[in-house]
């Protein structure tokens, strides 16, 4: 199953958000809980925190910096 190429852009900042922040939780709790009993439930309830604050923000901030970086730099 192939996806239309129009829904690129928000396909790749909706994988790259979840694709940073699952190991950003991961060792977050790690620093703040450790390995404890409540490991998993506190990296799953991290990871869904992030991943519902990243895939908006990815969506606006890829797209800006792409038009920053374009503005800024030489073709």
């Amino acid at each position: 199953m192939k996806i239309n190429k129009k829904y690129k852009g928000i396909i790749f900042s909706c994988l790259a958000a979840i694709l940073i922040s699952v190991p950003i939780a991961f060792f977050m709790v790690i620093i703040n809980v450790g390995f404890t009993k409540d490991f998993l439930k506190a990296f799953i309830n991290s990871s869904l925190v992030g991943i519902a604050i990243s895939i908006p923000l990815a969506n606006i901030a890829i797209p800006l910096a792409e038009k920053i970086v374009a503005k800024i730099v030489d073709d």
